[in-house]
């Protein structure tokens, strides 16, 4: 026989509050997609898209980035 676990039964969640948790997260999710699909609309139709401001610091992508050789020179375009 299974011993029995003083204080751990789970208590199930009413339909009430089930049905007002997805209420809210059914709301949330289409508010998202609406302003998604807006913005979407709205680069397909301008021609493009502008890439977001980076915030970090500057990566191997990152276009005013230049790279630095170990020996503290700038690499050339043709090794001499």
């Amino acid at each position: 026989m299974r011993p029995r676990r003083s204080g751990t039964r789970r208590r199930r969640r009413g339909r009430l509050f089930l049905w007002f948790e997805r209420a809210v997260l059914g709301t949330g999710m289409t508010f998202v997609a609406f302003v998604i699909e807006r913005r979407l609309l709205k680069a397909i139709k301008k021609g493009g898209m502008k890439p977001a401001p980076r915030t970090a610091a500057g990566g191997e992508d990152d276009p005013g980035s230049v790279a630095v050789a170990p020996t503290g020179e700038t690499p050339s375009a043709a090794p001499p």
